[in-house]
């Protein structure tokens, strides 16, 4: 593996990442890689604020749509995607990582030591029907719990999916970057991201989330994991006339402020991040990283 210069844009949803991330992309020829566990969904377009079309033909975009919901998809499998896309990107151009998963980040930025568990995940089904909720959430990474919210971390049905559906098991965690790297996060305070979660939200349904809802119904693929996302299964009951478009909309709103406050608490955490959103120091930040790894 070449431990080339990575950068990361991260930080909360609604907090700009894509457009800093292309400009950063067209000013030090960058290229972006997706570092969001929703947006490689290429059924899942409008609800997961992927990148326009027109935003990703400004500059080279990785890992955007590229999986079906249909498919399993985990940190381990993307990791290895990432580490192979590395492989093939010029020296020339600089891979930034763009998102609000901070697990995602985090496990190519450390290189999280992950490995396969095919075998244990099948040796585990219907092993943990007896277990409690603290027993369960043992059997869970940190790292991952710590992402749920307090309704999934106290549901065993939910838990045990989780640990089924894992397909990996973290050996080791590093505390020290792998990759020489900037990792800046960005935010905005809770009432004016709040405003723009509303806008953003209403732009989604005026650009069509509801029918793409009803597409993922029609074919059957609100059946999969992936679909019990933000922007997604607040639609549960409304098509068959159980709530309103505007409640709705209250939930979509709702769930996106507890997710953002999930995602605060996990880049608080990290001593490498950079907070700010000022282009300049991050335009700044990002040409010393490269004049000198």
């Amino acid at each position: 593996m070449n431990f080339r210069p990575l950068i990361v844009i991260a930080g909360p949803t609604g907090t700009g990442k894509s457009d800093i991330a292309i400009r950063l992309a067209k000013s030090i020829n960058g290229v972006i890689i997706n570092a969001d566990s929703r947006q490689v969904y290429k059924e899942m377009n409008i609800g997961t604020a992927r990148p326009s079309e027109e935003q990703l033909a400004q500059v080279p975009h990785f890992l955007y749509g590229t999986v079906s919901v249909k498919d399993s998809y985990n940190i381990y499998e993307y990791q290895q995607d990432v580490f192979e896309l590395l492989k093939t990107i010029p020296e020339a151009q600089t891979p930034i990582l763009v998102g609000g998963t901070g697990l995602y980040i985090d496990s190519i930025i450390y290189n999280y030591n992950l490995v396969e568990s095919e075998k244990i995940q099948n040796q585990s089904r219907g092993a943990f029907e007896n277990f409690s909720v603290q027993q369960l959430q043992q059997q869970i990474p940190e790292d991952v719990l710590s992402q749920l919210n307090n309704s999934d971390k106290n549901n065993p049905r939910r838990l045990q999916r989780i640990i089924e559906r894992g397909n990996f098991l973290p050996e080791k965690k590093s505390t020290t970057p792998t990759f020489p790297c900037k990792y800046f996060v960005l935010d905005l305070p809770t009432g004016i991201l709040k405003e723009k979660v509303e806008k953003r939200v209403d732009q989604m349904i005026e650009n069509g989330l509801i029918e793409e809802n009803k597409i993922l119904r029609k074919e059957g693929l609100n059946k999969y994991p992936a679909c019990n996302s933000i922007g997604y299964r607040e639609f549960d009951g409304y098509f068959e006339n159980e709530k309103t478009i505007g409640e709705v909309k209250d939930e979509i709103i709702a769930n996106t402020m507890h997710y953002i406050k999930r995602q605060r608490t996990w880049f608080r955490r990290n001593p490498d991040a950079i907070w700010t959103n000022d282009f300049d120091s991050i335009l700044k930040e990002s040409e010393n990283l490269l004049k000198y790894s």
